[in-house]
């Protein structure tokens, strides 16, 4: 089993046709003053299970820890993935977090295990926005420079 994708989203979902739509992707966020509380994200998965993985049931395991390994919240269920014999099979997995409270400023973890087995990690800083509300700007580039992709 492997996680090929996760991140942190404003919004997701999985459409009819099994396409994964996201928006607003973010690993930090800014914030004026401690205590705060974000009041909507998702963590987004896309799983890729082998032949030998399907048809059967799998534990998943989504934990939110600060940098000093303390636990905020910490979500189980279990899955099972079909595919036809003999195929791997991908899917998506949205999670949606509501009214997450953050204490400090500081690096946040995201530890996903499926089976046990910690498979990904999802970092997320949590820093001092600059002005009441506004993140910090990056800086031009020098005038007569030009920029590349």
């Amino acid at each position: 089993m492997e996680i090929v994708l996760a991140t942190l989203a404003d919004a997701a979902n999985t459409s009819s046709d099994g396409k994964l739509n996201l928006m607003g992707l973010f690993d930090t966020l800014y914030a004026g003053a401690m205590p705060v509380t974000h009041p909507s994200m998702q963590l987004v998965l896309r799983i890729r299970a082998e032949p030998s993985e399907t048809d059967r049931q799998h534990e998943l395991e989504i934990r939110c820890m600060d940098e000093d390994g303390q636990e905020l919240f910490k979500v189980t269920g279990g899955f099972s993935v079909q595919a036809p014999p003999g195929k791997a099979a991908t899917f998506n997995h949205v999670v949606g977090i509501s009214n997450l409270t953050f204490q400090k400023y500081g690096g946040y973890t995201f530890p996903i295990f499926i089976n046990r087995d910690l498979k990904r990690t999802v970092e997320l800083d949590v820093m001092k926005a600059e002005g009441p509300t506004d993140p910090p700007r990056p800086t031009p580039p020098p005038t007569g420079a030009s920029a590349r992709s």
